[in-house]
């Protein structure tokens, strides 16, 4: 407790002073080395941290002047028994009494201390209560020192320690064996007892009894769960060891979150196959907002960080192959599911183009190669590391993945559940989508649903009890922070595609097999590009992994980008990934680069438009395991349209799909393949 006194020597301000003075709450202060009076109120003085009294502090500390609140009951009632005798004895009267009462005889403080407390002594064994005086004189001195909570038995408030009485080798001993059930599966306390008991055998320590043990290791676990379930026990030790964080950004884009998490949905894999898809989502931390969303049937490669970044920045429909893909997921997906054209581009425009400034990723490989970096490092975006193993560094985003398995997943048929214990008897063979048609259908979920959904982390100052939904808050905040609304080109787009290098043949350009070709190419055919290694002469090729029905090619002489097409592009029933061409070519049989163009477009639109059910699952995970795939006998359908398939209706499993985007809508294609077998 501070205090202040006319005429204090005090240290304030970096100098020593001496209280001269005093007008109401303002005090006169002389400076010892120049006699300089300064005037200064009292509040301010007490609070400044310069203020040093040089005579220490004379008045009592209150630290434990609520100690009866920590008292049991029968405690706290001794303790009032004993002040109330004590209070009497140095004061004359009971600490209950009326102002100005009178004391007893025998208390008058016209009585020395030895008298009164004699005279105590007597009504205390008159009452049953056997004390000596020394007793009485220890208790007098613990008061007059520390207050009531002198007398307070110590023993009642001292902190019991793990095994007081336990020989500290068997606490360490227990403490090894708790550390060591982090990593290890789950086992019973009574196998932590038996290894305690056999490690003490070792070392010579006598160990207590078996109940004794089960009651220190319940104090030592405390949070740890070594003997609950191995996730929550791993999740425990992996919570890092200081004091949680908050960050709370003001501004769209001023902090971005990008993670990979397998979706819990099982998909239809371009090889029949059914197995789950990597979700990787950039997520801006003070709107909510995903920037762009990526699904692939395996882990992420670094080439697709850089995609990441492209789509995040750059609005759908300025991406090269967006429109082809909607309309072909449109087209083959359950009437319904996918809104028309004006209300998708409405809901494209509603939702903002956030340029981030800070991205906080991971350390896998997928983030820290030099596609993504360089790629930051060109549009001046910071790039921060989270620790090793510590999904706490981005909570943000690992909620908004709780979110799309709640809001999204478990509404599409193949839903896996998020572990085994919650998983069907076989969702892999209820999957009825292929990847590409989940992707278009969680791109309209963010836009339709997500975006418009409040929530409980969004809040304005202005409506502290209002959930704001992302679109909400990003209005919010733009009006408080705008910034610069900056969107990547189409060629600012193509520029972070993967790159390879090819020469331009009298054909065109040979891609994985495939031949492209455009009428700009024609001047450039057979011609060098006269570039330095690694092109040697080659030509400069972007191309999406995810629509590969047409690459660019960089025309470095004009400074343009040329799409090629491929020559059977027309063909096709849609756009396709590298991934369906990989699986096209194993199941024709024959990996080199001379498989005719159409047994290729035949193999892919067959991938495309017959989705595997249970029984060519099944066979597609035996001709997998075989040495050999099986060739597809089909008749090859070179140049020929795709035939007209009439619309099943929706299945049960769709019901609740088909709920999540809008209402039933007019449809102007007919095509329709069969992709709800029950």
């Amino acid at each position: 407790m501070k205090s202040v006194r006319l005429f204090d020597f005090l240290q304030f301000d970096g100098a020593s002073w001496q209280v001269v003075a005093q007008d109401g709450g303002e005090l006169a202060l002389k400076n010892l080395a120049t006699d300089r009076i300064r005037r200064v109120s009292v509040a301010e003085l007490l609070s400044d941290e310069s203020y040093l009294p040089d005579s220490p502090e004379r008045l009592p500390s209150l630290d434990t002047a609520a100690v009866l609140e920590t008292l049991d009951a029968d405690a706290r009632e001794q303790v009032e028994f004993l002040h109330r005798h004590v209070h009497e004895v140095l004061n004359g009267t009971p600490p209950n009494a009326a102002p100005g009462s009178a004391p007893k005889p025998g208390y008058d403080l016209a009585n020395h201390l030895g008298a009164r407390i004699a005279a105590k002594l007597d009504e205390l064994a008159t009452a049953g209560v056997v004390m000596t005086e020394r007793t009485m004189f220890r208790h007098i001195a613990a008061y007059r020192d520390k207050g009531i909570a002198g007398l307070a038995d110590g023993r009642t408030r001292r902190p019991m320690g793990t095994g007081a009485r336990t020989d500290p080798r068997i606490i360490a001993l227990l403490e090894a064996e708790i550390a060591r059930q982090a990593e290890a599966s789950t086992g019973t306390r009574s196998r932590a007892e038996a290894r305690v008991r056999a490690a003490a055998a070792r070392e010579g320590i006598p160990v207590p009894s078996r109940a004794t043990l089960y009651r220190l290791m319940a104090q030592i676990e405390g949070a740890r769960h070594p003997f609950g379930n191995a996730t929550t026990r791993r999740t425990q030790a992996n919570r890092p060891d200081r004091s949680w964080g908050r960050q709370a950004p003001s501004r769209p884009g001023e902090l971005v979150e990008i993670d990979s998490t397998p979706l819990d949905l099982m998909v239809i894999c371009p090889d029949g196959t059914a197995s789950r898809a990597d979700l990787t989502v950039a997520l801006d931390i003070a709107t909510r907002t995903p920037l762009a969303a990526i699904l692939r049937p395996v882990s992420t490669k670094a080439v697709d960080a850089a995609v990441l970044l492209a789509r995040a920045m750059t609005p759908l429909p300025m991406q090269p192959g967006w429109d082809a893909s909607l309309a072909y997921s449109r087209s083959v997906l359950p009437q319904g599911m996918l809104p028309g054209d004006e209300e998708v581009r409405s809901s494209i425009a509603a939702k903002p183009v956030i340029v981030p400034e800070s991205i906080t990723v991971d350390r896998g490989k997928v983030f820290v190669g030099s596609t993504f970096t360089a790629a930051c490092e060109r549009l001046q975006i910071s790039m921060t590391k989270a620790a090793p193993r510590t999904p706490t560094d981005k909570p943000h985003i690992e909620r908004f993945f709780a979110g799309v398995n709640t809001g999204f997943t478990q509404y599409l048929a193949g839903y896996a559940g998020p572990n085994v214990v919650r998983r069907g008897t076989d969702p892999a063979a209820e999957a009825r989508f292929t990847l590409a048609e989940v992707q278009n259908l969680l791109d309209w979920w963010l836009l339709a649903v997500w975006q418009n959904r409040p929530h409980p982390g969004l809040r304005h100052p202005a409506m502290p009890k209002k959930d704001l939904t992302p679109n909400e808050a990003f209005a919010a905040l733009a009006s408080v922070a705008p910034q610069v609304p900056v969107a990547l080109t189409r060629d600012d787009y193509i520029a972070l595609l993967p790159v390879e290098w090819r020469s331009i043949q009298a054909y065109g350009i040979n891609f994985h097999g495939l031949h492209y070709d455009a009428p700009a190419l024609h001047e450039y055919r057979g011609v060098s590009s006269r570039l330095p290694a690694p092109a040697n002469g080659r030509w400069e090729i972007r191309y999406d992994p995810y629509r590969i029905q047409s690459i660019h090619v960089r025309d470095h002489h004009k400074g343009v980008w040329i799409e090629a097409e491929w020559t059977l592009a027309r063909h096709l029933v849609g756009p396709f990934s590298l991934d369906v061409l990989t699986a096209a070519k194993k199941a024709i049989g024959r990996r080199d680069e001379n498989i005719p163009g159409k047994d290729l477009l035949a193999e892919v639109n067959r991938i495309m438009t017959a989705p595997a059910g249970r029984a060519e699952t099944q066979a597609a995970r035996r001709a997998n395991s075989a040495p050999a795939a099986v060739p597809d006998t089909a008749p090859p359908a070179h140049l020929a349209p795709v035939p007209e398939t009439p619309k099943p209706e929706a299945s049960p499993q769709h019901a609740d799909a088909v709920a999540l985007a809008a209402g039933p809508r007019p449809r102007r294609h007919a095509r329709r393949i069969d992709l709800l077998e029950d």
